[in-house]
């Protein structure tokens, strides 16, 4: 079933659109007073209206609705459009019904609740001149023939009119306007009313949001419409006088380099142009965006000639942070590899602002500068961050032999698994563990160096990052095997132990046990490597017996031995004999 809307109207040039997601921040805004970034839930898809009707019919005079198809085709770039070229009040009007299928159960209505989203695309002379748009929920649409408007529907709950339009519209242009109904429906219509003459209105389409069922996945980072249009910069600015255009903002999502979507900033200081690209479902924090851009002047991009462009970031209607200027330290540009003057715009949000489902992109203002003749965008890209490892996109440990060292992934998000790899490409599936980003290799690894990879993917999505690669150097113990069995008398205070090593050994060091600390013998620590027997002293007061100790070498690599045990014999001195001699 459908999860009852939160907001019910929202401004127009915010073009809001809600995911199961956003709903969710939301609720979590609202209840805990703190973004719900942390709660991973499976995206969601949209349902878009799959059939219309419009009233008048084609054959009624100075109204009409052009290619009243294109706005239930499931295709946010194609429109109808809605004319009404003469206004007597709310007697003449031209209207257009959109309708759904529920999903759930074709032959149940749309739950009340569930939000609705419309795309208009609205001039700035309708929106000056208070002109009438209605926006409707319905039941019941049904063909009345012989009336004059032969399509008529019943209205459920309230309408949503210029009224309450107005207050809320910033600027010209294309605008989402998600609605809530407060009762059951199966569509919304879309009405042009009102007294002023020459009315059009485009209308692109209405979808309502399906929640996305467990195991499913969903392409997250996939850019599923864009928007454009004018609106103020400065309070001095209006809705009315807002100029400039864009030219083909869908070329600037369509995954095709030599396209692009061109904005003409036009020189007027008190209006901006934007192009916002839209994305199926929120961000997570650390999300990074990428653009390819060019001036659509001559002349190459540098930070001065930015000084006209802002970028915006929202999550629905709600700015998430503040505009980033084209100045900011927080934007990385680079020229693009291809011989031409495009170039690459990197942006990684800061930290703390939080999720984001669309990117808004203005050209304009009082800091127009180099970018009065526009600026083209050819694409505008979100994405999950490649794993940083250990604080380095290539991480590489040492370790002896027997033992391991874990990979710790230091940009980890919220909702994000993170799954490692002994391959670049392929290869098999160590771990992915939603719960644990990070990974230790086992310490039974051989000598040598073992490589191994992490992506990360986005829970609920398709989209995956490249491998970051992470490799683990295991150094060979070195080995030591004593030859001899060292025995002295007392009152000795030296003596030799013979050996061989192995893995380039060059220091050892010697361990007494309890009794020989017991008669002084000390330990060795670290001391170099003799190329002969290692020296052992002995104390010269040691009591006859045999002393245990445990005999371990280091190389060069910091490599400890296993320990090796070995054993001192120090026996008693005999006496001198006492020789009597009888006569």
């Amino acid at each position: 079933m459908f999860l009852p809307a939160i907001i019910t109207k929202v401004p127009l040039i915010k073009h809001i659109s809600f995911s199961l997601r956003c709903i969710t921040a939301v609720i979590a805004l609202v209840m805990l007073k703190t973004a719900a970034i942390a709660q991973c839930v499976v995206p969601g898809t949209r349902v878009y209206a799959s059939g219309q009707e419009t009233n008048p019919d084609p054959g009624i005079l100075l109204v009409s609705v052009d290619n009243a198809a294109n706005a239930a085709d499931s295709n946010p770039a194609t429109y109808a459009t809605l004319n009404r070229l003469v206004g007597v009040g709310n007697a003449i009007t031209t209207t257009e019904y959109l309708k759904f299928t529920n999903p759930d159960n074709p032959a149940n209505p749309i739950p009340a609740g569930t939000p609705v989203t419309v795309k208009l695309s609205i001039p700035a002379g309708l929106i000056s001149l208070l002109n009438g748009v209605e926006i409707q929920p319905f039941t019941n649409l049904r063909n009345n023939l012989g009336t004059l408007f032969t399509w008529q529907a019943t209205a459920a709950g309230a309408a949503t009119t210029n009224t309450d339009l107005l207050g809320l519209i910033s600027g010209a242009g294309d605008a989402e306007i998600t609605i809530t109904p407060t009762a059951n429906f199966n569509g919304v219509w879309i009405r042009l009313q009102g007294v002023a003459i020459g009315q059009s209105l485009k209308l692109y389409d209405a979808y309502i949001m399906q929640p996305g069922s467990a195991g499913s996945t969903s392409g997250c980072n996939t850019a599923v419409d864009a928007f454009s249009g004018a609106k103020a910069s400065t309070a001095l600015g209006s809705v009315a006088t807002a100029l400039g255009t864009v030219a083909n903002p869908l070329n600037a999502i369509d995954n095709d380099l030599n396209s692009y979507a061109e904005i003409d900033a036009v020189a007027n200081t008190l209006s901006k142009v934007y192009h916002t690209t839209v994305f199926s479902n929120p961000s997570q924090p650390g999300d990074t965006i990428k653009m390819i851009v060019q001036n659509s002047g001559s002349g190459l991009l540098d930070v001065g000639v930015l000084d006209g462009f802002t970028i915006q970031l929202y999550n629905g209607n709600t700015p998430v942070g503040t505009p980033i200027g084209g100045s900011s330290s927080n934007l990385r540009l680079t020229l693009f590899p291809d011989a031409s003057e495009k170039y690459e715009l990197d942006f990684v949000p800061p930290a703390g602002y939080g999720a984001f489902d669309r990117i808004e992109v203005s050209v304009g203002g009082l800091a127009t500068l180099g970018l009065i003749q526009g600026l083209k965008i050819y694409d505008v890209r979100r994405s999950v961050p490649n794993p940083v490892i250990n604080g380095t996109t290539s991480s590489t440990q040492t370790v002896c032999e027997g033992n391991t060292s874990t990979y710790t992934v230091t940009n980890a998000q919220s909702c994000t698994t993170y799954s490692w790899y002994d391959a670049a490409i392929g290869g098999n599936l160590l771990q992915s563990d939603p719960n644990n980003p990070n990974y230790t290799p086992p310490a039974t690894l051989t000598a040598g160096d073992h490589q191994f990879y992490v992506q990360a993917t986005r829970n609920g999505c398709t989209e995956t990052t490249t491998r970051s690669p992470a490799i683990l150097k295991v150094n060979p113990l070195p080995t030591i095997v004593t030859t001899s069995h060292p025995k002295v008398c007392t009152g000795a205070t030296s003596t030799t132990v013979s050996y061989t090593t192995t893995n380039s050994a060059s220091t050892y060091s010697i361990a007494w046990d309890a009794a020989a600390h017991n008669q002084h013998f000390t330990d060795v620590t670290d001391a170099a490597l003799p190329a002969g027997d290692i020296t052992v002293g002995v104390p010269a007061a040691a009591a006859a017996a045999t002393y245990n100790g445990v005999l371990t070498v280091k190389n060069t690599n910091g490599c400890i031995s296993s320990q090796q045990p070995f054993s001192v014999d120090v026996d008693a001195t005999p006496t001198s004999p006492v020789i009597s001699l009888t006569p």
